[in-house]
């Protein structure tokens, strides 16, 4: 595709987009940029960006490599361009920066994309909305102003939401540390009057989301309990242990949802990694639930694999066994020896 490009003296910014949109790698997408990126307007910057934001996980490990050098001046030609960005653009254009995750700051893309977005956010339907806010929190970029503004909107609009933008919103929002009380309950409105709809990860990072972000919602969490326990075999290891830490966390007894857990993660417990097996621990002795086969599966394998836990995950796992009155002399002694090694590690 690249190279029939080349022949081609002036390309309208249509042609261009037309051999963006088909051009199916990164070094394709860069070298239309080389040839071409004078007559960029601010479709194909868009464009171009979203392309690069779908490229395969080598390619993306080769665009970061030397601080993302390859995408120099992509770069400078976006930031010099980003408020003349469509609302589309604006997000396709963070999220492709979000997704690429470039260990270089690129202080000033960011500065002026959250200039665009505040200008643009009445603009934005609610999969920009969802983008840009996932975006924003994905990189850890602080923009209280920017996000403060997206709140009202997304309340206004949350009847059009997919489930996955209730989700991912919710858990950006959560993410940033923004309270928006009045977003989050138009979010557990609507979100447990369709929570069929909702995939399992979407329910387990969104309860995790009214979690972290300090919301009571008792009839949303009712509607994701019910709808969990029914379809536990769906989740992924990371779901449950999040799942069963978000109703630990905000205290909400879900007896029938902790109960299909405890039986589906004691069957899949050499699935969870390190962190989803203290996590999970800590949940069910936080909440107080007696689920003594989970604990062995997990007391079990555990100890099997004990130099991979972090310090913070021995002492959870300590603290989660203890606490619920459970023996594991076999574990407590693998906890014991591997915190002896690296007791300079652990926090006071």
């Amino acid at each position: 595709m690249v190279r029939s490009a080349s022949n081609v003296k002036s390309l309208s910014p249509r042609q261009l987009n037309g051999l963006i949109s088909t051009a199916e790698h990164a070094h394709e997408l860069l070298a239309l940029h080389r040839q071409h990126g004078h007559a960029f307007d601010r479709v194909n910057l868009a464009t171009c960006w979203s392309k690069l934001g779908r490229v395969s996980a080598a390619e993306r490990v080769w665009l970061q490599s030397d601080n993302g050098a390859r995408l120099l001046a992509l770069r400078k030609q976006t930031t010099r361009q980003a408020r003349s960005l469509e609302a589309r653009g604006v997000s396709s254009t963070a999220h492709a920066l979000a997704k690429l995750a470039i260990p270089a700051a690129w202080e000033h893309l960011w500065q002026e994309l959250e200039r665009a977005a505040l200008a643009r956010v009445s603009e934005f339907n609610p999969q920009n909305l969802a983008n840009t806010a996932w975006a924003f929190a994905t990189a850890g970029r602080v923009a209280p102003a920017l996000f403060d503004a997206m709140a009202p909107e997304a309340a206004r609009h949350v009847r059009e939401f997919s489930p996955q933008g209730m989700a991912n919103t919710a858990w950006a929002f959560a993410t940033a540390g923004i309270a928006a009380p009045a977003f989050f309950d138009a979010i557990a409105a609507e979100a447990a009057r369709r929570v069929r709809e909702f995939k399992p990860q979407e329910l387990a990072n969104t309860a995790w989301a009214f979690t972290a972000a300090g919301i009571a919602a008792p009839a949303f969490f009712d509607a994701i309990a019910a709808e969990a326990a029914r379809r536990v075999r769906d989740f992924s290891p990371q779901n449950l242990a999040n799942t069963a830490w978000a109703f630990a966390t905000a205290g909400i007894a879900a007896p029938a949802l902790f109960d299909a857990i405890a039986a589906e993660a004691a069957r899949r417990v050499r699935d969870f990694n390190p962190q989803d097996q203290p996590n999970t621990a800590w949940a069910f002795a936080t909440a107080g639930v007696s689920a003594p086969a989970l604990f062995d599966a997990i007391a079990a394998e555990a100890a099997r694999r004990v130099r991979d836990f972090s310090p913070q995950n021995l002492a959870n796992t300590a603290w989660a066994f203890a606490n619920a009155g459970h023996t594991a002399q076999a574990l407590f002694d693998a906890i014991a020896a591997e915190t002896a090694r690296r007791v300079r590690d652990f926090s006071p």
